[in-house]
């Protein structure tokens, strides 16, 4: 499949997952602070899960092009657009799954550690700019 086929693909997913997610957003603003970016990441996780636990176990012959294609729109795209977080739990539950407990440890406590330091380091230097 042709890079900038890939590249529309993710483009096209990933605003309709941006879309969605501000929706979603505009349909909770007059809940508490925080409560919508917990349903987002939570749907998302939930989504990613469902996509890739069905990519994993679907039982189709699906052509490489095929299987990059609905990784690239549903997984890449839609829930990268829409929560990069469910990305991370993805990849948190592979390595857990795959036994790689020291690994799985480090990377969700650094991921979840690292991140929250640089948004903070990031929000002080914006405060500053």
């Amino acid at each position: 499949m042709n890079i900038w086929i890939r590249i529309a693909l993710v483009a096209l997913a990933g605003g309709s997952g941006a879309v969605a997610r501000y929706l979603i957003e505009i349909a909770l603003r007059h809940t508490p602070l925080g409560f919508a970016t917990w349903v987002i990441n939570s749907v998302g996780c939930l989504l990613i899960g469902i996509f890739g636990g069905w990519l994993v176990n679907s039982g189709c012959e699906w052509s490489g092009n095929m299987r990059t294609a609905f990784t690239l729109i549903t997984m890449t795209g839609f829930c990268g657009g829409f929560s990069t977080f469910s990305t991370f739990t993805l990849d948190s539950v592979k390595y857990y799954e795959a036994g790689h407990f020291f690994t799985w440890v480090i990377f969700c406590t650094m991921t979840v550690f690292v991140g929250l330091f640089c948004c903070a380091l990031g929000y002080y230097i914006g405060k500053h700019l």
